[in-house]
C-alpha cells in the first residue's frame, strides 16, 4: 500500500476518533448501546473470520484450539472470568514463544500455579475478569495496533493518528467535565449491564451513574473506546484485506449479524448474552495477535528479539 494511500487511512482514522469522541460527549450511554449493539457484532464475525483465515496468528496450526479448550474447562469448573482471561492471555503467549510441547506443558503449570496465588489480589481479579475483555481490549490493544502501525510504516500521519487517539480521552475528562447529558429512558433501561463499569471503577455499587459528573464523564471514555475501535477495524479494511472472503462466508456472517442486531432489539435480555459471549471470543481468539503486536513494538523500539514471533 502506497503512502498516499496510508495517510488517506490515517487521516479518515482522526476524522473518526474526533467524531466519536463528539458523539460521546452528547450521548455517552446511548452511544455505548448503540455501538456494541451495531457495530460489534459485525466487528466480531469479521475479525473471527479473519483470524481464522491467519491461522490466529499461533505457532502451529491449531494452538488456538488449545486456547480454546481452557477456556471452556475454566467455565465449566465456573473459574471467576478473571482466571479465565487471565490463563488464556497467557496461554497465549506461551503457545507463541516455544513450539517444545514439554516447555509449553511445564510453563502453563507454572501459569496455573502463579494464577493461584496471584488472583487472590482482588484487583488483579478485577483487572482481568472485567477491564481485560473491555476498556484495555478496547482502547489499549487498539492503540498498541496503531503504535505498532505507526512504527512499521514510518510516516507522519500514523503518529499523528496515535496521538489524537492519546489525546481524545484527556479533552473529553478536561474540557466537558462539567457538561450534563439527558439520557433517554431506553437507555437507562438497558445500560445495566454496561453499568457495572461505572459502579467498580467508582467503588460505588449504588452509584447514580446517569446524573453523577464523575460517572458521566467515564461513560463517554468508554463511549469513545468502544465506538472507535469498532471503526477502527473497518477502516483497516484494504490494509489486511479481511473483506476478502467466499460469497458463502460473506452470506453467512451478513445473516449472523443481522439476526444479531435483531435479538438484541427484540429481546434485550438474551441478545446482550449472546453477543457478550460473541465479544468475549473474539477476545479470546485474537490474543495471539495482541502478543504479536507487543513483541512487534518492542523489536521497533530496539528492545530485542522474541524467539517465535
Amino acid at each position: 500500500m502506497t503512502n498516499t494511500q496510508l495517510n488517506r487511512i490515517n487521516y479518515y482514522n482522526i476524522l473518526a476518533m474526533l467524531a466519536s469522541a463528539c458523539l460521546a460527549v452528547v450521548i455517552p450511554f446511548e452511544l455505548v448501546l448503540l455501538s456494541y449493539a451495531i457495530l460489534g457484532p459485525a466487528h466480531y464475525l469479521t475479525e473471527i473470520s479473519w483470524l481464522n483465515e491467519r491461522k490466529f496468528f499461533t505457532l502451529k496450526k491449531y494452538d488456538y484450539v488449545v486456547v480454546v479448550a481452557v477456556a471452556i474447562i475454566a467455565f465449566l469448573l465456573k473459574l471467576p472470568y478473571g482466571y479465565v482471561i487471565f490463563y488464556t492471555f497467557g496461554l497465549s503467549f506461551i503457545l507463541l514463544v516455544t513450539g517444545s510441547v514439554l516447555y509449553r506443558v511445564l510453563a502453563f503449570c507454572l501459569l496455573i500455579v502463579a494464577g493461584y496465588f496471584i488472583l487472590g489480589n482482588n484487583l488483579l481479579q478485577t483487572i482481568f475478569g472485567l477491564y481485560m475483555p473491555t476498556l484495555i481490549h478496547v482502547y489499549f490493544f487498539t492503540g498498541a495496533f496503531m503504535l505498532f502501525g505507526a512504527l512499521k510504516d514510518k510516516i507522519v500521519s500514523g503518529y499523528i493518528a496515535f496521538f489524537v487517539f492519546l489525546a481524545c480521552p484527556l479533552l473529553l475528562c478536561v474540557l466537558f467535565r462539567h457538561l450534563p447529558v439527558n439520557t433517554a429512558s431506553w437507555a437507562i433501561h438497558s445500560y445495566g449491564d454496561f453499568g457495572r463499569l461505572n459502579t467498580v471503577t467508582l467503588k460505588n455499587s449504588k452509584l447514580d451513574i446517569f446524573n453523577n459528573p464523575i460517572s458521566i464523564i467515564l461513560t463517554r471514555l468508554i463511549a469513545f473506546a468502544y465506538t472507535y475501535h469498532y471503526i477502527n477495524w473497518f477502516s483497516k479494511t484494504r490494509i489486511i484485506n479481511w473483506h476478502q472472503v467466499s460469497m458463502v462466508r460473506a452470506v453467512f456472517i451478513g445473516v449472523i449479524w443481522i439476526a444479531s442486531v435483531a435479538l438484541y432489539f427484540y429481546n434485550y435480555r438474551l441478545g446482550i448474552k449472546w453477543l457478550f459471549l460473541l465479544s468475549l471470543t473474539h477476545v479470546l481468539l485474537e490474543f495471539p495477535l495482541n502478543h504479536r503486536s507487543f513483541i512487534g513494538i518492542g523489536r521497533r523500539l530496539g528492545w530485542g528479539k522474541v524467539h517465535g514471533s
